[in-house]
């Protein structure tokens, strides 16, 4: 097998849906010589925020000197981001040669795209001699595939309503659901709640057996709005925990990542003609803090290229983003749950916005660029923002990624960047 068929058979797994349950990874972890055992792991869980930070408490454990992995989930550009040692995306040979061991398992086993990924990044940590791993949750926590790397800590960062069908219909029933992953006797970041989502860290905690950890936001952040502070204190707690390292040490190690992190596609300005502001701003929280962000650093409304799936609160973000885009051009994620665009479109009009409709990414981009003057900003989903930024990588439309950034893997080392369709965990 060569790596684009090894790509399309692990896709193909998506048809297979979520499973509850972990029985499953169990038996493939078991098979891969439970890999997750030669490593320390923290997890991130919570709604926003969790990629973020999870990308800058790697670079921080990394500059401590750790040998680092990391999870997360969904990819941006490419399959090979979701699992990284250092900030290397695991190797195109290393996917091939764990598909060709553990084909016949993983079918014997009906493992999940997701859990295959999970036992996928944990085989490649042990073998890399990874010292610590930070794992970004895909969805929820209790029965997350994550949860077999057993973690010593969990960082929690905070709770919106989603997923309703899975995870449950408020915001203290999915806290709980996302906190039980943690272990018990380890330790839970996590900064004070509303009193809802507070009663049950608290209950959480006592019945654990857990270390509770209140972090103060950091003074600064290396990524863009207020938000990332409380991230980044996050982060900056997490390390002093695992690390065993002085707050000295820990700082300075924050203050190194906060010069080399660039984390693609979260309040992502890259340069052009016009520059293009990437966001994958997806629920009304995310949105609302982009809606802040772009107040305080342009003049409003900007011209945008939107595009949501059919089960995330689009209703309500379209009436949040009434006065901040305008005009609109809306496109249609490429996923088996995308919201069309045609729809999209109507609602934006509905509440007086100028509002235009491409399924096609990459024209709506270009439409975008047209209506456009210094700034075009791309937002919603993954699937939407990872193809726009891609294209206008390929295109010429924007600078492409600096000497040394991660996403410059996707043109340095990869022969094929047309991927089939992208799944959401």
């Amino acid at each position: 097998m060569n790596y684009s068929d090894v790509e399309k058979y692990l896709f193909d797994r998506r048809r297979m849906g979520m499973k509850f349950g972990l029985d499953r990874v169990r038996k493939l972890m078991k098979e891969a010589c439970d890999p997750q055992e030669n490593f320390r792991t923290v997890h991130l869980v919570g709604t926003n925020g969790k990629g973020s930070t999870t990308a800058l408490l790697a670079e921080i454990l990394r500059h401590l000197g750790f040998r680092t992995g990391r999870i997360t989930s969904p990819h941006l550009l490419h399959f090979r981001e979701r699992t990284a040692v250092d900030g290397i995306w695991i190797p195109e040979k290393e996917v091939v040669k764990f598909v060709e061991l553990f084909r016949d398992r993983i079918e014997e086993h009906s493992a999940t795209f997701f859990e295959i990924a999970t036992v996928m990044s944990a085989w490649h940590f042990m073998n890399s001699g990874v010292d610590l791993v930070v794992a970004e949750a895909g969805l929820g926590g209790r029965l997350d595939a994550t949860r077999l790397l057993s973690g010593e800590c969990t960082v929690f960062t905070g709770v919106e309503i989603e997923h309703r069908r899975i995870l449950g219909s408020t915001e203290a029933a999915i806290t709980a659901e996302k906190v039980a992953i943690a272990r018990e006797g380890s330790a839970l970041i996590a900064y004070r709640q509303e009193p809802e989502v507070e009663k049950v860290i608290t209950r959480v905690v006592k019945e654990g057996n857990l270390q509770r950890i209140i972090p103060d936001p950091a003074s600064s952040a290396p990524l863009p709005g207020e938000h990332q502070k409380r991230n980044a204190g996050l982060a900056i707690a997490a390390a002093l925990h695992i690390s065993g390292n002085d707050e000295t040490s820990v700082v300075r190690s924050f203050e190194k990542a906060c010069s080399t992190l660039r984390w693609a596609g979260r309040t992502d300005l890259r340069s052009g003609s016009p520059s293009i502001l990437f966001d994958v701003a997806h629920t009304p929280g995310a949105i609302a803090l982009l809606v802040k962000h772009l107040k305080s650093c342009f003049s409003i409304p900007v011209p945008a290229v939107v595009g949501f799936l059919e089960d995330k609160f689009w209703r309500e973000m379209t009436l949040q983003l009434k006065g901040i885009f305008n005009p609109v051009i809306t496109t249609t994620p490429v996923n088996e749950r995308s919201l069309p665009a045609k729809t999209l479109a109507a609602e934006f009009r509905k509440h007086g916005v100028e509002a235009l409709w491409d399924d096609d990414i990459g024209r709506a981009v270009e439409k975008g660029r047209s209506l456009a003057s210094d700034i075009l900003v791309v937002a919603g989903s993954f699937f939407v923002v990872g193809d726009a930024m891609r294209q206008a990588w390929e295109k010429g439309w924007i600078t492409m990624p600096a000497e040394g950034e991660e996403q410059r893997q996707l043109f340095d080392n990869v022969t094929n960047v047309d991927s089939p369709l992208r799944t959401d965990v």
